[in-house]
């Protein structure tokens, strides 16, 4: 399961990162803040990844009925 946490939390982490570094572009009053905001937002977006691959990987590794 273990292998599949890793590739689930590169997909996840990559999609959460992206997109809150899109808020942050997005957003004009973070605009001007954005090289201190945006390696926050990539934390986040990293941090946020852990539970969200590791939720998957449980989810998929179940449906396929290893154990």
């Amino acid at each position: 399961m273990r292998s599949l946490f890793v590739l689930m939390f590169m997909l996840a982490a990559t999609v959460f990162a992206g997109t809150f570094v899109i808020v942050v572009v997005a957003t004009p009053g973070l605009y001007d803040q954005g090289m201190s905001a945006i390696p926050v937002a990539v934390g986040l977006g990293v941090l946020a990844g852990v539970p969200a691959a590791y939720v998957a990987a449980r989810i998929i590794w179940r449906a396929s009925g290893a154990t």
